[in-house]
């Protein structure tokens, strides 16, 4: 699905990284750690396109576009519009490259992750959600989008205890059917039982 082949990237004369190469399979689960400043968000921006200037290359395995197959959280933001609900969020994104989900699909699963009612999940806006609120909601996208690869910074933000597992175990079925994972984060409960490798930044530029 991804391969990344002997990347090189500094800022502001800083090298973050050098060398680095690594590559996602179906079913792989990848865990970026390393401390504050290494280059982290970093990797998840270049790989996902959003910057630009490093050597080395990114490659996607397939003929369409991989955004047509990846799916993307940020670790400070959750993609979500504010002025609108829950439901109307997840029907924005779905429709930009999928048919409509069914209304009472997006109603289990947004149930599914402790958003419920008909109040919360079609009337009040999501600027009007706590911060685990609107995480849950970037998270529920996962389960109704059709996407082989999860690029997922910090996806445990804000989340309380019940909504790590319901993660996890969103992470699990994903993985089960052939879906891969690149993740990263601090904590390392995401990745406990589950089969994974880590990859450790931070040591390549010394």
């Amino acid at each position: 699905m991804l391969k990344v082949q002997d990347l090189n990237f500094s800022f502001k004369n800083r090298p973050l990284f050098s060398g680095l190469s690594f590559s996602v399979s179906a079913g792989d689960l990848v865990r970026i750690a390393g401390p504050n400043g290494s280059g982290k968000s970093t990797l998840i921006a270049l790989v996902t396109g959003l910057i630009s200037g490093a050597s080395g290359s990114i490659e996607f395995s397939g003929n369409s576009d991989f955004r047509s197959w990846t799916s993307w959280i940020a670790a400070d933001a959750n993609g979500l519009i504010p002025s609108l609900s829950a439901a109307t969020n997840l029907q924005f994104w779905l429709e930009l490259r999928q048919p409509a989900a069914d209304p009472e699909q997006i109603r289990l699963v947004l149930s599914s992750w402790g958003l419920t009612g008909d109040w919360v999940q079609t009337k009040l806006p999501v600027s009007k959600f706590s911060t685990g609120m609107r995480r849950r909601l970037a998270l529920a996208r996962l389960e109704l989008e059709d996407s082989k690869l999860w690029l997922l910074d910090e996806p445990l933000f804000g989340l309380d205890d019940a909504a790590c597992k319901k993660f996890r175990e969103s992470l699990k079925d994903h993985l089960a059917k052939g879906g891969a994972a690149v993740l990263v984060t601090h904590d390392e409960r995401i990745v406990q039982s589950l089969e994974h490798r880590t990859i450790v930044l931070g040591d390549q530029a010394k």
